[in-house]
């Protein structure tokens, strides 16, 4: 859906609440006070009455949008631009380009949509062969003060260790020596507070089938992953040939970094999962035909804003 039928399917606001309106009766209304699932609509004030305990709810309740102020149409606008796009929008851009008068609201809604889009993608496992290494990014730690002398290096606080898995299974046609060997599938991204074996192996256990297969290099962290899945390859990568022996997990790294850096230049430590979050959601999504749009808003509308 490209930014010309968007504005022709949603005119206005009205057409935005009727919009949501619908996709939330197809999900199922849930009464937030009794469960009751039984609920009559109220069109002159745009709400739902629950049959059971007469308590009213309007569309955005239980959502990603609710308690908010900012027209759907706006909401529908970011979240149109945040999902058909293949890169990324900054807040300021995003900003100019919805033409709200204040910059906060926005930057709010991006990041309410970035932590929906990590609950559905937290909702799947992968599977098959599963390539794993750890990852650092660089970020800004808004709590610390500006006259503290920082650490350097692997310790250092403008650092902050990521894990990521990625699918990737051979494929034997590709022929091309100047292609990867392997077919890159769904892939996963989560901030770690340390790299210990103890965080890897819950995060693994929560991301990955036990029925897979797991290709990493060789660091101890990693050494209790055999445990959790049917099979575990360590090797002894050296730096040069990481691009080879782990194709798909360091094109990801060096993409998201790229990513990152080019559209947002510097990302607050504590923020860093959800623009992670969005990466791979887009990532995970690039072959599919339908429209994320619809696909977004019914993630914000079974996943709740908590």
């Amino acid at each position: 859906m490209n930014l010309f039928d968007f504005n022709k399917r949603f005119p206005d606001e009205e057409a935005c609440v009727k919009y949501l309106k619908e996709k939330r009766e197809e999900e199922g209304i849930v009464c937030l006070k009794c469960g009751g699932i039984k609920h009559y609509w109220i069109d002159t004030m745009k709400l739902w009455k629950c049959a059971n305990c007469s308590t009213r709810m309007n569309v955005r309740a239980g959502t990603m949008m609710e308690k908010t102020k900012i027209p759907l149409k706006i909401w529908f606008e970011i979240i149109h631009l945040m999902t058909t796009t293949k890169k990324a929008f900054s807040a300021l851009e995003m900003h100019r380009q919805v033409q709200t008068k204040f910059y906060e609201p926005v930057w709010f809604i991006m990041q309410k949509v970035r932590i929906t889009m990590g609950k559905r993608d937290a909702r799947y496992r992968l599977q098959g062969d599963i390539e794993i290494d750890d990852a650092f990014f660089e970020v800004v730690d808004l709590q610390k003060k500006l006259d503290v002398e920082l650490k350097r290096g692997r310790g250092s606080e403008r650092q902050s260790k990521v894990l990521v898995m990625v699918e990737s299974v051979p494929n034997p046609k590709q022929k091309n020596p100047h292609k990867k060997d392997r077919i890159m599938g769904f892939a996963k991204m989560i901030v770690m507070d340390d790299l210990s074996g103890v965080g890897i192996e819950y995060e693994v256990s929560k991301s990955i089938s036990p029925e897979s297969i797991i290709i990493s290099d060789a660091y101890r962290g990693y050494s209790g992953l055999k445990e959790l899945v049917e099979k575990h390859n360590a090797m002894v990568v050296p730096q040069k040939e990481a691009h080879i022996k782990l194709p798909w997990v360091h094109t990801v790294i060096a993409n998201s970094k790229r990513n990152l850096l080019g559209v947002h230049h510097s990302i607050g430590k504590q923020f860093l999962q959800n623009y992670l979050n969005e990466f791979t959601y887009k990532l995970n999504r690039r072959t599919f035909d339908s429209d994320l749009f619809d696909r977004m808003i019914v993630a914000g509308v079974q996943d709740t804003w908590n």
